[in-house]
């Protein structure tokens, strides 16, 4: 479900995980979430997908998130209890 688990730290992390996907070498996730594939989420999930293949330009997961904040290179949220 998951295209990957652990932690992006720096844009080329990004990038390695972007190419990785794009070379088919782990997976992009081509529709939104199911109820019970959004149970599976875990902290370190990382979810690739292309916006028109998938049709999806934002991320859903039916959890509550902060608004984004620039964090160096990278647009951060953070989940809400």
């Amino acid at each position: 479900m998951e295209s990957y688990n652990g932690a992006v730290l720096s844009p080329n992390d990004a990038l390695i995980l972007l190419e990785a996907a794009r070379q088919r070498l782990i997976p992009k996730i081509t529709r939104r979430l199911k109820d019970h594939e959004r149970q599976l989420i875990k902290p370190g999930s990382i979810f690739i997908w292309d916006e028109k293949e998938a049709k999806m330009r934002r991320w859903t997961d039916g959890r509550s998130w902060s608004a984004s904040r620039v964090t160096g290179a990278f647009l951060t949220y953070r989940e809400m209890e």
